[in-house]
């Protein structure tokens, strides 16, 4: 960790430990024993949240909302820095503790966000006709389609994969899906947040009351945004005047200003924080230094730090995910069969092609020359023609434009059969391509951990892109698998 990097979170260790009382960590923790109870846990898990209590432990967190079987590749990235940074900050701080937090977004209600996932090379979707806060699901509809993923991996019996499908069967779907990312990543202490919790929403009143009965957070994001958009900078959230929803079984709908009278703190589990206000309650409940998020995330964190100043709160660090590229070893060594470097593959696929058949001394035919031949044949034969026989032009003119057809069928059966030389090839480089930026997208926005898993085994994938990951990169990573 650099020099100035250290002196920020030492700033920030300072700040929460100031502000962050002892009343808020005995509220946390037993929140954090109602929810572990009768959960599987690993004794890391327990230790991270018991060190919770004390005044020198921290947290560094990271959020993301409830996606079908995690969704794309960097939910995976976000968890495991969050991971990483808890170990650096202790060997840079060994006087304090610092414990991971995933934070589940159980409360939001974009269904359609998450119900789908893409796994060898098919959309798989969670039907559901159910509303509201996708936390707060039954998963009677998902039971269909998680038999359909365990007969993919029906060749692997005893593969973890299908321990980890009958959690998601556990209702509602907070819990299940709570459960099965603890399995995944108990063993590094990962301690996961789901703050749909009555305490934990009782404790943030101060939170709620601000939105309801005044303007000030509202107008504090405004005017941060204004002072942004000047700059050229994005502002991907839009503050309402009512930042809170209310929170019922079926249903999650905005509070508007006029009814916003009947609340009290007693109601505070009614209340949901929309996008706005969920990153100043996780501040408030957790004495979190850092958060760790993608590109739009921390674009619109950086709208927010007026509204933490109304709240007297500390705005905390904030960080972009690391992310990369994931392979295989077989997939690094036909790389470099086929002459390439891995960096090559962020070219598109037809420059890719086009590169090996120039590597292997495939030079297109000279087409062009033959043709210009063709065009003075075409242009004395019809001038002599003309000069010769006149009446006989149309005639000569339709014959040429024949030959001319016929031609061009010689030579793209010619490049057809040319090419097929090195078929095999091509198609390595198609597929490699696809798999590296699927539809010339992003590979850690598409596709999904278990398109690198296919026995089933997630864990070990996940521990050998945790052995790779490097926070302090600016550069593409690259996680080889075995």
């Amino acid at each position: 960790m650099d020099a100035q990097r250290h002196a920020l979170f030492e700033q920030q260790i300072a700040l929460k430990k100031q502000h962050f009382s002892a009343e808020n960590r005995k509220v946390l923790v037993a929140a954090f024993h109602k929810q572990y109870l009768d959960v599987n846990t690993s004794e890391k898990v327990q230790q991270n949240i018991e060190a919770l209590a004390e005044h020198n432990t921290f947290t560094v967190t990271t959020g993301h909302q409830l996606c079908l079987m995690t969704g794309p590749l960097y939910f995976i990235y976000k968890i495991l820095h969050v991971i990483k940074l808890a170990e650096e900050l202790k060997e840079e701080f060994p006087a304090q503790n610092f414990v991971p937090i995933y934070w589940m977004a159980s409360e939001d209600h974009d269904f359609e966000e998450i119900r789908s996932f893409f796994l060898f090379g098919q959309k798989w979707s969670w039907e559901s006709t159910q509303k509201g806060a996708v936390g707060r699901f039954q998963t009677s509809e998902l039971t269909p389609l998680l038999a359909q993923l365990s007969e993919k991996f029906q060749n692997h019996p005893d593969s973890e994969i299908h321990r980890l499908l009958e959690k998601l069967k556990i209702a509602p779907y907070a819990q299940g899906f709570f459960e099965f990312i603890n399995a995944l990543f108990s063993a590094y202490g990962l301690v996961i947040v789901d703050a749909d919790q009555a305490a934990l929403k009782e404790k943030a009143w101060p939170i709620w009351e601000k939105d309801l009965y005044t303007n000030d957070i509202h107008h504090a994001v405004e005017k941060q945004s204004a002072v942004l958009k000047e700059k050229g900078f994005s502002t991907p959230i839009e503050s309402k005047a009512s930042n809170l929803f209310l929170l019922d079984l079926g249903k999650r709908e905005r509070i508007e200003k006029p009814v916003a009278a009947q609340f009290i703190k007693e109601n505070s589990a009614q209340l949901s924080p929309n996008v706005v206000l969920r990153p100043i309650y996780q501040e408030w409940i957790l004495p979190n230094l850092a958060y760790v998020g993608g590109p739009s995330e921390i674009a619109y964190w950086q709208q927010l730090p007026l509204a933490f100043k109304c709240l007297t709160l500390p705005f905390p660090i904030t960080i972009q995910r690391a992310g990369g590229i994931l392979v295989q070893e077989k997939e690094i060594e036909l790389i470099h069969k086929l002459g390439f470097e891995k960096l090559d593959f962020l070219s598109d696929k037809a420059t890719l092609k086009e590169r090996y058949l120039q590597q292997v001394g495939d030079q297109m035919p000279a087409y062009v020359q033959l043709q210009e031949l063709w065009s003075a044949y075409q242009s004395s034969f019809l001038k002599m023609a003309n000069e010769e026989l006149p009446q006989e032009l149309r005639m000569v003119e339709a014959e040429l434009t024949r030959l001319q057809k016929q031609i061009e069928a010689l030579e793209q059966r010619f490049e057809k059969a040319r090419k097929a030389k090195y078929d095999k090839a091509l198609k390595q480089i198609e597929q490699l391509s696809d798999k590296i930026q699927p539809k010339g997208q992003l590979q850690e926005r598409t596709l999904n951990i278990l398109n690198f898993c296919p026995d089933g085994q997630l864990s070990s994938r996940i521990a050998a892109i945790y052995a790779q990951m490097q926070l302090n990169t600016q550069e593409k990573q690259w996680f080889v698998l075995p």
